[in-house]
């Protein structure tokens, strides 16, 4: 079973937005104030797996996901925008093998989400990580 092009790299699904320039390099002072994960702790199982994201201002954001598996482990990386208090998000489609084997074995799989985002106003900077496990 091949599955080395197992996940298609998909862009955020969200309006992009045009970075603001910020001469200072200010940072969040809290975690969680400026994004959050918005879904369930378990990602359901299906042609499309999506993390969900909600920032609390316009943001610019840098996603990496990470598939781990039996046999497999593939990383990719979407950058974009996300509009204030608009559920979005990176989002990856596993190939037909690699769906079959989620749905077989889904307690064997974790996704890694690692977002920095960052406020196109202030310039303040916040990250945060998440594993998910699967659900069928």
């Amino acid at each position: 079973m091949r599955t080395a092009r197992a996940v298609a790299i998909s862009a955020v699904a969200a309006a992009l937005l045009a970075p603001a320039v910020a001469s200072a390099d200010p940072t969040a002072t809290k975690s969680g104030v400026l994004i959050n994960y918005t879904g369930p702790a378990k990602l359901k199982i299906g042609k499309k797996l999506q993390i969900e994201l909600l920032c609390s201002a316009n943001c610019n954001v840098q996603s990496t996901t990470t598939v781990k598996g039996p046999r497999f482990k593939d990383s990719f990386q979407v950058d974009g925008g996300l509009t204030a208090n608009v559920v979005g998000g990176p989002f990856f489609q596993p190939n037909g093998p690699l769906l079959k084997q989620m749905k077989r074995e889904p307690g064997k799989f974790r996704v890694i989400s690692w977002v920095t985002a960052t406020n196109t106003l202030t310039g303040a900077a916040e990250s945060i990580n998440k594993t998910f496990r699967l659900k069928r």
